[in-house]
């Protein structure tokens, strides 16, 4: 998962950082904040900005309608509110907010992503913490680095329509502009290889011109 933060708090970055449990990417002008909106692509964004224009601006940039987009200000009117809302914001905060409440919405948005180990069905679980797919008796499947990535990030986002190849590049590496598209073909054709090995089943569709998306 990837998150752009726009003058977040530092302690909050840190510990989203630390965490591992988003790429970040930081930045504090506007106009760096817009570039980076329309280049990549982003499960969240986190901005701290009290000018509703300028709020406005980074929610209009991108077309990515899966982005979540949280502000955080010290001008939350009801017609700040309401604007940020209507332009696409998930949810308007006040700047004093708790970071452990904080981190309990951001949580909310991304379940999954924030569970040390969750399940895809009866077949297997994936251990965020130390990047390992293992079936339900514990056998590990051999998914690792990239591969356990990109699985994790599909069974993830399972319920949305297919994931691009160019969004799991922009979204699982620190640099994806110097990573080849094919890389990601690399990756699930191992995937693919594993699973019908262990399950007998294919999990992984390719949805023609648009990506991949997991099958029950």
């Amino acid at each position: 998962m990837r998150l752009l933060t726009y003058n977040a708090d530092t302690n909050i970055v840190e510990k989203l950082e630390s965490d591992n449990l988003y790429i970040t990417d930081k930045t504090i002008e506007l106009d760096d904040a817009l570039y980076h909106l329309e280049v990549r692509f982003y499960n969240l964004v986190l901005i701290y900005e009290d000018d509703l224009n300028n709020c406005i601006d980074l929610l209009n940039v991108t077309e990515n309608k899966d982005t979540a987009f949280i502000i955080i200000s010290e001008n939350v009117t009801k017609k700040f509110e309401i604007s940020c809302l209507k332009h696409g914001a998930l949810f308007v905060l006040q700047r004093d907010i708790y970071d452990d409440l904080l981190m309990a919405k951001l949580e909310s948005i991304h379940r999954d992503n924030f569970s040390k180990v969750f399940s895809y069905k009866d077949y297997f679980m994936i251990d965020n913490e130390y990047k390992e797919i293992l079936d339900t008796s514990n056998n590990e499947l051999n998914i690792k680095g990239k591969a356990c990535d990109i699985l994790s990030y599909l069974v993830q986002n399972r319920y949305r329509q297919p994931i691009s190849k160019e969004e799991m590049l922009y979204t699982l590496w620190e640099e994806p502009e110097l990573i080849c598209q094919n890389a990601i073909e690399v990756n699930i054709n191992q995937i693919r290889t594993k699973l019908k090995k262990r399950f007998g089943i294919s999990m992984i569709d390719t949805i023609r011109n648009r990506g991949y998306k997991i099958v029950d």
